[in-house]
């Protein structure tokens, strides 16, 4: 990588952090069509309450009290759980010294009493920046807090767009959003709450829009292992990427960042059984065309009714087969007369 491709890297993902940490509260409801209680980004003190993507109240907890964004209520200082903003996290440090990012643990940037700010830093792939070693490390536990993205602001069980991915949606938990993709490659629609074919009028025509073959999952994701690593098992596990039927990132141990893998072609990842199996043994809810050379391949809950038309391993659109050869074929990529045997024909996702 050159010096200039390193710089315009480091420039737009110093962008893609503003987006969030910049967002202002009419911008938050922009994201989610739904009716509630959202934290201020810029204030812990205060919240908003959105309708129909429009803010439409804003207010302050009273006295000593601060919002807490999960549970939509004020709170007690030392209760209230408030995403931090650059200036706390550099109050406990020495002016010069660095502190990471809260959204993104790779970047930091620098302490500076006077109020100065001399860009963004990124750590190699693979490494996140510890505040106590003040370097990059390898290990997950370089990472100063969780990271966090808009649904630290967010109550849980809230589902909302996605700032840095349009086109995508975040299930909000416990102030983390876990992203997630429609099925068939179809783009998410944060004003209907609905999965569409074509990308939404307000996506931009950039690459900061969803495009599955130009965006694939990270190549490190260092919450992936924290989050979903089952402790009543030991060794290596293997957990979906939650974007693609193929992807899957390794971890060994909570503590570790989780490495992105790809099946071999020709297959997807069934996630109960840690294996890559062919296409009919899963009912994978992402795009079923990712990583095969298939033409055509079943639409999954229309028991083998249906089924999606390939190009260049991204879906296209949907097809019913006619009533005189009701049923799918998966492997013989035809329209027949008889009811499949494959576990995609049964399964939802």
């Amino acid at each position: 990588m050159t010096v200039s491709s390193r710089w315009l890297r480091a420039i737009l993902l110093a962008l893609q952090l503003w987006q969030v940490c910049g967002l202002s509260l009419e911008q938050l409801c922009n994201y989610w069509p739904g009716s509630g209680y959202v934290g201020d980004p810029g204030d812990c003190k205060s919240w908003g309450y959105c309708k129909n993507n429009k803010l439409a109240a804003r207010g302050q907890c009273q006295d000593d009290l601060y919002y807490d964004s999960l549970s939509g209520k004020c709170d007690k200082a030392h209760l209230a759980r408030c995403a931090p903003q650059h200036w706390e996290l550099c109050a406990a440090r020495q002016s010069g010294e660095f502190v990471a990012d809260p959204l993104d643990c790779r970047a930091y940037n620098k302490c500076d009493n006077e109020g100065n700010d001399d860009g963004l830093r990124l750590c190699a792939e693979g490494f996140v920046f510890s505040n106590r070693l003040q370097t990059c490390v390898s290990s997950a536990n370089g990472c100063p807090q969780e990271t966090f993205s808009i649904c630290a602001y967010m109550q849980s069980g809230t589902t909302v767009g996605d700032p840095l991915n349009c086109g995508l949606y975040l299930e909000c938990e416990g102030g983390r959003g876990t992203r997630r993709a429609c099925t068939g490659a179809r783009y998410y629609n944060y004003k209907t709450l609905r999965c569409q074919p074509t990308q939404p009028e307000y996506c931009p025509n950039d690459d900061s829009s969803y495009r599955p073959v130009k965006h694939p999952p990270p190549a490190v994701d260092v919450s992936v292992c924290a989050r979903f690593y089952d402790d009543d098992r030991s060794g290596i596990q293997l957990i979906s990427d939650g974007l693609t039927c193929h992807g899957y990132y390794q971890c060994s141990s909570k503590h570790f960042v989780g490495k992105w893998h790809s099946c071999p072609h020709g297959t997807h990842f069934q996630w109960w059984s840690q294996r890559c199996v062919s296409p009919q043994a899963y009912s994978c809810p992402y795009d079923r065309c990712g990583n095969l050379n298939s033409t055509f391949v079943t639409a999954i809950n229309t028991g083998c009714t249906q089924y999606i038309h390939c190009y260049n391993q991204i879906a296209q659109n949907i097809i019913q087969c006619p009533k005189a050869y009701p049923y799918f074929d998966e492997r013989g990529g035809v329209c027949s007369k008889y009811f499949p045997n494959y576990i995609v024909c049964y399964m939802e996702n």
